[in-house]
């Protein structure tokens, strides 16, 4: 009877403990994790180090820390501003943690996944999970403060896109009242909140704000970390002529080390010597800045300067041709400006086509469920009159047809919902991948625009597939329009004529236009003048 005993109990302590050497070595990985997540605020190289030596940690353990590790991960390429190709691996790790009681996992899982879809220009979807972050941070006791602050100036940013300036103030306003209680990153949420009464036209405001931001770097001994906010503040103050802070903030700029200077450096700097008629210094960073700077409402700032300083010397040919790049980066910018607002357009028409069909799905089910009810209500009463006429050995033969209806009914319904999946997540890469090709084709058309234009210069030379690639260029940028110019001359309509409405849909003048087909004028003024007469409102820009 002992040795049985025996026998027994050396299994269980044995399982007890490999159960407690589990246990140790998960929170250990855990704990290596959270100091990790951390370590993103100070050295984000070295966290990612780290990660890459807890890869191989992260295949045995629990689910909880191998989904704790896939967020830290995520948080890492969000730092590194890798912009993801889809949410999925965001959506599930927020589905993983949404049906956990820990509202911190929760708050950074929402926070990533609304980063995900702000990366993809799905701008309501974006919003609506920066929203779940901030009120999951706001409900309980022990939140990701800097992940809350960072939810509200996410949104804060996002309604400044769309030009909600009273929603910004808002948000900004929300977080510097929690940067005050944190203690955390509060000179760079005060520039915020400047920002947001500058756009709305509060200048007192907007530089009380400013004078508080300031109060706490000076604190802060200036701490490069300010830089970008330096140079804000140094471009504000130089607009409202307060050139009592502006030397200060000017030494303080200077004295920055080469790495550490900011992305908007060297604007900041043109703009003051600029203010201050230092025109020469003001050239030398417009240029510097211009040169650098790969945006093109960045450019369009430092060809505005430039223009002006040039103007002011009297330099009137170097001041015509930064006028030239001027004017040709306000076209980049109208029409990128267009493009994105066209994408936010149709994402918000794609966020809310999607809750139609989930609300379809929902009433779908319900009503499948009460169809179901009733068939099943159906067969037991059926089986009841028939348990009373057929007998005992027919009962034993219903039951197990009963049972078997039920098993073969629960798969085909786990088939259905897997397909379901299936086809929700190919419809969401067809969507991605369409976006991402819309992004080429536009930036390929104005290549093949800008090509033509050199064509009528002189400059270039026409190629073999050339006329097809501008029709391609054209359908792209204004979707439908040769459709509806072949739908107006119906058959009569050749080549070289759709080939001139071509032209003039880009905007080529009379002359560009012989050049390009290298034909006569009086043939072309004729083609011209049909194209008019029969589309001529189709070819307004």
């Amino acid at each position: 009877m002992g040795k049985t005993r025996l026998h027994f109990l050396l299994p269980c302590l044995l399982l007890l403990v490999l159960s407690c050497k589990d246990n140790q070595e998960d929170e250990q990985l855990l704990e290596s994790i959270e100091q990790t997540w951390q370590l993103c605020e100070t050295s984000l190289s070295e966290a990612g180090a780290r990660a890459e030596e807890l890869a191989d940690s992260v295949h045995t353990p629990s689910e909880y820390a191998r989904q704790k590790y896939d967020l830290l991960t995520i948080r890492l390429r969000d730092k590194s501003y890798i912009i993801p190709s889809s949410p999925d691996s965001a959506i599930q790790t927020a589905s993983y943690f949404e049906g956990r009681k820990n509202p911190v996992d929760k708050e950074r899982a929402y926070y990533y996944l609304g980063s995900a879809y702000r990366d993809l220009k799905d701008y309501p979807r974006a919003v609506t999970f920066y929203l779940k972050a901030a009120e999951e941070a706001s409900r309980c006791g022990e939140a990701d403060t800097l992940v809350w602050q960072n939810s509200l100036s996410q949104l804060r940013y996002l309604c400044m896109l769309q030009l909600n300036y009273e929603e910004e103030l808002n948000a900004a306003l929300q977080t510097v009242e929690l940067a005050k209680l944190s203690g955390k990153n509060l000179g760079f949420y005060l520039t915020d909140a400047a920002t947001a009464y500058e756009h709305l036209g509060d200048t007192l405001l907007c530089l009380q704000y400013c004078d508080q931001s300031y109060r706490v770097i000076q604190k802060d001994s200036f701490s490069p970390k300010y830089g970008g906010v330096l140079a804000y503040l140094l471009t504000v103050y130089t607009k409202y002529n307060h050139y009592e802070m502006v030397d200060t903030l000017l030494r303080h700029l200077l004295e920055l080390p080469e790495t550490r200077r900011p992305h908007n450096y060297e604007l900041s700097l043109a703009k003051t010597y600029e203010k201050n008629n230092r025109t020469d210094s003001a050239i030398f960073h417009y240029k510097t800045y211009y040169d650098k700077e790969k945006t093109m409402s960045g450019r369009y700032e430092a060809s505005a300067g430039l223009q002006r300083c040039y103007l002011q010397k009297r330099n009137y040919r170097l001041a015509a041709e930064w006028g030239c790049r001027l004017y040709d980066t306000n076209d980049s910018i109208i029409a990128r400006r267009a493009f994105e607002e066209t994408q936010r357009a149709r994402d918000t028409y794609t966020y809310y086509r999607d809750k139609e069909k989930e609300q379809a799905i929902i009433w779908r089910d319900e009503a499948l469920a009460r169809r179901n009810g009733r068939i099943v209500s159906f067969s037991v009463i059926s089986g009841l009159v028939l348990l009373c006429v057929i007998l005992g050995v027919l009962l034993f033969y219903n039951y197990r047809k009963k049972k078997f209806l039920e098993e073969i009914f629960g798969k085909d319904k786990e088939i259905l919902e897997r397909s379901k999946e299936l086809k929700q997540r190919a419809m969401i890469n067809r969507e991605l991948t369409q976006i991402a090709l819309m992004d080429n084709a536009t930036n390929n058309a104005e290549n093949v625009i800008e090509h033509f234009r050199k064509v009528s210069a002189g400059q270039a030379r026409l190629k073999a597939n050339s006329w097809r690639e501008l029709m391609t260029a054209i359908e792209v940028l204004y979707p439908g329009f040769l459709e509806k110019v072949q739908g107006r001359f119906k058959k009569d309509m050749r080549e070289p004529l759709l080939r001139t409405i071509c032209l003039m849909k880009i905007g080529m003048k009379p002359i560009q236009i012989c050049r390009v087909m290298d034909a006569k004028k009086q043939t072309v003024w004729n083609r011209i003048k049909r194209a008019e007469e029969t589309c001529g409102d189709l070819l307004a820009l």
